[in-house]
């Protein structure tokens, strides 16, 4: 199956797998990762579309769920907080259930929520995109210079996410995991904050 014909099917399957704002969430965020890819060089535009597209696909499955298909591919989980379960169980789930294979937008919807160091280029742009697509951030009164700071600097938009979930985690006393801070330090040197 071809790129375009993989947009259009799996626009057709997440709104099976998720619910109707979950789905607009994963638009928004595909949008935004077309956008980005365009303005910082990634060669292929559309491929970071359907990573956006795929990338909460098991977002809303249950603790079970995740559990079970951890298990079933001997993933150590016992580190991972529960709100970061789906970026890696959505990969288990895609190469199972829809055979894909695609290692560049699977290591994308791996790294959409903590981040980490050196990431690629698809996976900096789906990490910040996911942001950028959050009703939270659109909420924000500094959402247009948030885009146009990242517009700019692909670098401000991922210190940017980290800084605030950081930020959420530590007002909710929660532990924060190592991989976030990681991505906040990484990228800090070159995001012109």
């Amino acid at each position: 199956m071809d790129l375009k014909a993989q947009i259009e099917y799996f626009t057709k399957i997440v709104p099976e797998e998720v619910t109707h704002s979950r789905f607009d969430h994963s638009i928004r965020v595909a949008i935004w990762a077309e956008k980005f890819s365009k303005l910082h060089g990634y060669s292929n535009p559309r491929k970071a579309y359907l990573a956006g597209i795929l990338h909460d696909i098991t977002k809303q499955k249950t603790k079970d769920f995740h559990r079970e298909i951890f298990h079933r591919n001997q993933f150590d989980f016992s580190t991972l907080p529960e709100p970061a379960y789906h970026p890696f169980s959505a990969v288990f789930y895609l190469r199972e259930k829809y055979q894909f294979a695609d290692e560049e937008i699977l290591s994308a919807i791996q790294n959409h929520t903590l981040g980490g160091e050196n990431l690629s280029l698809l996976d900096q742009i789906l990490y910040l995109s996911d942001f950028l697509g959050s009703d939270h951030a659109m909420k924000q009164k500094d959402f247009q210079t948030w885009i146009s700071n990242t517009e700019k600097n692909l670098a401000f938009g991922i210190v940017l996410k980290s800084k605030i979930v950081i930020e959420e985690l530590i007002m909710k006393s929660h532990w924060i995991h190592p991989t976030t801070l990681a991505t906040y330090n990484y990228y800090l040197s070159s995001a012109s904050i």
